[in-house]
This record gives C-alpha cells, sequence and structure tokens, in this order.
C-alpha cells in the first residue's frame, strides 16, 4: 500500500505490520526494560519510605513530587530531544534516572527525596516523547492503532512485571534499588544499537484550559478527576497494603493485579461508550468506583481489631486478602478506564485536525490533577488509617457524578453517528506525545 506525498507523487510503500514490528523491535524492548523499573521503582519508593518512618502525608508529598516533575518535562523536554536527537536524548535521561535512583539510599530525608523524585519525573517525561513520537513517526494510518494496542500493552505488562519484582529482596537493603537503575540502565542499549532511523523534531500544540473546558466540561472534570485519583491509587496503594498489614510480596501482588485489571477493563467500558452516551458510561464508571469505594472503607472498619480508627489489620488480613485485592482491582480497573473515556467524549465535539491540540491539552490537565491528588490523600491516610486512601477517592468520583449530572441536564450528548471510536489510552506516560499515535488522527506520519 502506497499513499501520495504533498506533490502528488507516489510515496513509500507503508510497511506491513510484521516489518513494522520488527523496525520497532528494538524500541519497544527498551520502553519495556524502563517500564518495569518503573514500575519497581514506584512502588519500591513508597515501601522504603514507610520502613524509614516517613508519614503517608510525606509519602504523598514524594508521589506529588514525581507528577509535577513529569507535568514539567512534558512542557520542556521537547526543545532538548529536538537539539541532540532521539537517541542521545533517550540515552541522557534514562541513565540519570538511573543514577538519580541509587543515590536514594544514601540519605533519608523527605525534602530530599521529593527533589529527586521531580528529576526522575521530568527525565521520565522525556524518555515517553521520545518513545511516543518515535512511534508516531513509524505509524501510518492503518498500523496507527496496532501500534498503540502495544504500546499500552507494553506499559501495563511491564509495569505490572515491575510490581512482581518487590519480593526479590528486604526494602530495608539496596538491592532492589541496584535492581532498578539496573532496569534503566539495560533500557538504552537496544535504542543505542537500532539501526531504525528516528523522527523529526517534537512539536506539540495544545489548548488552554480555559479553551479545553468550554469544548466540555464534563471531558474536562472527568480528566481532571482522573488523575486526582488514579495517581493516588498507584501512588498509596503500597502503604495502604502495609497499614493493613501486607507482607512486601503480597503489596507486589496486589499492586501488579490492579494494573492487569486496569488493561483488562479498558476494552468492555470503552466499547460500551461507543454504543451509549459517553457522559452515562462515565458516570457509571464513577458511581461503581464509588460504591466499590464505600465497600472497602466499610469492610476494613468492620474488621478492625479496634473500635475507632486508626485501622489495625496486623492479625486479621490473612482471612480477608482475596475480597481486598478484588475490591481494590474493580476500583483501580474502572478508575484506569476515566482518561480515555475524558478523552473520546471531548473528541466528540472536535473537529479531527484539532485531536492533537485538545487531547494534549488534557494529558496536562490529567498531569495536574496527579500532582495534587497525593496531598489530600495522603493527609487523609495520616488521620483516618489505610480506609482514608478510599475515603478520598470517593469524595472526587461522588463529586464528578454530580458534575455530570448536572451537565447531562444543560448538554445533550453526541450520537452514535457522530462520535469517534473509543480508543484505549496508557494514562501511565501522562505526555502529550501519546495521543499522536491516536489512530482517529487522519494524517499519516
Amino acid at each position: 500500500m502506497t499513499t501520495p506525498n504533498s506533490s502528488g507523487m507516489p510515496a513509500v510503500p507503508e510497511p506491513s505490520i510484521s516489518a513494522l514490528l520488527l523496525i520497532m523491535a528494538s524500541l519497544l524492548i527498551s520502553y519495556a526494560c524502563l517500564m518495569a523499573g518503573n514500575g519497581l521503582f514506584g512502588t519500591l519508593i513508597g515501601l522504603r519510605a514507610n520502613f524509614d518512618g516517613f508519614s503517608t502525608y510525606m509519602v504523598g508529598i514524594l508521589v506529588a513530587a514525581h507528577f509535577s516533575g513529569l507535568v514539567l518535562g512534558s512542557l520542556r523536554c521537547g526543545p532538548l530531544i529536538n537539539r541532540i536527537g532521539h537517541i542521545r536524548a533517550f540515552a541522557a535521561f534514562s541513565s540519570l534516572i538511573a543514577s538519580v535512583i541509587l543515590f536514594f539510599p544514601f540519605v533519608s530525608n523527605i525534602w530530599i527525596w521529593a527533589g529527586l523524585r521531580v528529576i526522575i519525573g521530568f527525565n521520565l517525561a522525556g524518555v515517553f516523547m521520545v518513545t511516543e513520537s518515535w512511534l508516531n513517526h513509524k505509524s501510518a494510518p492503518r498500523t496507527r492503532g496496532t501500534m498503540l494496542a502495544l504500546y499500552m500493552m507494553t506499559s501495563y505488562l511491564s509495569l505490572a512485571t515491575g510490581q512482581f519484582m518487590i519480593g526479590l529482596a528486604e526494602i530495608g537493603g539496596t538491592e532492589l534499588f541496584m535492581l532498578a537503575a539496573m532496569l534503566f540502565g539495560l533500557a538504552v542499549v537496544p535504542v543505542a544499537v537500532t539501526r531504525s532511523t528516528y523522527p523529526p523534531p517534537v512539536e506539540h500544540t495544545g489548548f488552554s484550559f480555559k479553551r479545553l473546558y468550554a469544548i466540555s466540561p464534563v471531558a474536562f472534570a472527568t480528566c481532571l478527576g482522573a488523575g486526582l485519583a488514579t495517581s493516588t491509587l498507584w501512588g498509596l496503594g503500597p502503604i495502604f497494603g502495609r497499614k493493613i498489614g501486607m507482607s512486601t510480596v503480597d503489596v507486589s501482588q496486589f499492586m501488579g493485579t490492579m494494573i492487569l485489571g486496569a488493561m483488562i477493563l479498558q476494552y468492555p467500558i470503552g466499547k460500551l461508550s461507543d454504543r451509549f452516551d459517553r457522559r452515562a458510561v462515565i458516570l457509571a464508571v464513577c458511581v461503581s468506583a464509588t460504591l466499590v469505594s464505600a465497600i472497602m472503607v466499610t469492610m476494613l472498619y468492620q474488621y478492625s481489631n479496634e473500635s475507632t480508627w486508626p485501622v489495625g489489620w496486623d492479625t486479621t488480613w490473612i482471612y480477608h486478602r482475596y475480597s481486598v485485592t478484588g475490591i481494590a482491582v474493580l476500583c483501580g480497573g474502572v478508575i484506569s478506564t476515566l482518561y480515555p473515556l475524558s478523552v473520546a467524549y471531548a473528541n466528540d465535539y472536535v473537529e479531527h485536525n484539532d485531536i492533537v491540540a485538545l487531547s494534549g491539552g488534557l494529558v496536562l490537565v490529567f498531569g495536574v490533577g496527579a500532582a495534587i491528588g497525593p496531598l489530600p490523600a495522603g493527609w487523609l491516610m495520616h488521620v483516618m488509617g489505610a480506609q482514608g486512601l478510599f475515603v478520598y477517592i470517593g469524595i472526587v468520583l461522588l463529586t464528578l457524578c454530580t458534575i455530570i449530572l448536572f451537565r447531562m441536564r444543560r448538554r445533550s450528548w453526541a450520537k452514535v453517528v457522530e462520535k469517534d471510536s473509543f480508543v484505549a489510552l496508557p494514562e501511565a506516560t501522562s505526555t502529550p506525545s501519546a495521543l499522536e499515535v491516536d489512530p482517529r488522527i487522519e494524517s499519516g506520519p
């Protein structure tokens, strides 16, 4: 298959899926190593902070610092990538992350750790931008959906793999930090030796927050709520596990299972949104997650050894591990669909040539929410104990339910024939470049 270029002459034939996979194999392998290291470190740092005696609120500060760095990097890494090229940028970002990770065991100070987490978030954004712009450049219109699906699967499976590595060594030692740094270091190798050509300069445009809200208040609020809730669940989930008596291995399995649940629920919920009013689907997701959060809070309180907060589950966790994990997986899974649902709903009201700018703006809205959310959630967990996490999530989603119900009385929904199809998007990256791989974008590379 060939496509004409701007001059009307036949362009280079588009590669088949198998040929494209062969071309991009080195990049995807590098990305898999990097995401496994990211998954391992993200859980490890929360557990290590708990081991070193930091309060839950302090752990929330660490999570917020990470997402602040990610947002800052999404805004500032593009010019650096354009100046030094994709391969050298990938190597520089990943190597710097590995070095910073190795510094953590040498100091135990919340503010130094927060600064280091900002640096890691900033460099992760750079790595994500390199990866996503590279995939977009190599993806033709008919292969873009396949590449996005592979990118998503690589993201979730690698993150889950990183979680299961937590049990390989003691939290109080240095071995897990070394393993995470090793994975980031190994990520450089496949990209450094690739024969694939890398893309032209990174360019990003975005809508202002005011314009995003004007296009779709529901999409704006949902995206912000997704950032507030998901960053908190993934960032403070390990602390939740420790507070209810989980062992280190239990925490790794708990977090890994939640990530796999998030991957599985993307498509069935997304397809429902293609058939019905997306706001109704978003509302159903929020109501479901709110009810699940309420069940979790009730169960934690009921089975507590103490009649007052904070909860102490040290002796009862073993009897309820499957119910707690199942409820958390369901909650995390449905919440993970809010971000792509918000993007899909906003896209129903714009032209196709505005999709990248619109979605890039929504990514930053998500990032702002992700940077804010862990702070109040960490404080609630500090005051209430473990159930404070799900109290916070319930409050966020209940507020979102109220906003959606109000808007459904003010505006009619986009009919099925007017909709773009739902596309599952990886929220783990949180950079505008990810949206350029969206198959709804008609223009090729």
